[in-house]
């Protein structure tokens, strides 16, 4: 694994943890200053958002997929390794986001 994969893997990880922790943190105190329950839309906003963090940090565009194609279609086996590698990075930091909302807004896992 070369320094660029390692340094992609970490961005894609702190992107996804990102997207979900400052997306459900921002719709959490929207919804304190309107006067609704901060803490209901903080647990369900990391449920909702954490596809999006994902998303966001493989790149949101069909770059992913490409690769995927070229892994399983025309044999290369690194280029579809990588990418799945990148996606379960992304995966942990989303879900990361997620299992630290859900701890600190009183929700039992």
């Amino acid at each position: 694994m070369d320094d660029g994969f390692a340094a992609k893997l970490l961005s894609n990880f702190l992107i996804a943890l990102g997207v979900t922790l400052g997306g459900s943190l921002s719709g959490a105190a929207a919804s304190l200053l309107s006067g609704g329950h901060p803490l209901d839309r903080l647990r369900y906003l990391s449920e909702d958002l954490r596809l999006w963090g994902i998303l966001v940090a493989v790149s949101g565009s069909f770059e992913p997929l490409r690769t995927l194609e070229q892994g399983l279609l025309f044999g290369q086996g690194r280029a579809l390794v990588r990418q799945v590698v990148a996606l379960v990075v992304a995966m942990a930091g989303a879900n990361v986001a997620y299992f630290l909302i859900q701890t600190v807004a009183g929700r039992r896992l």
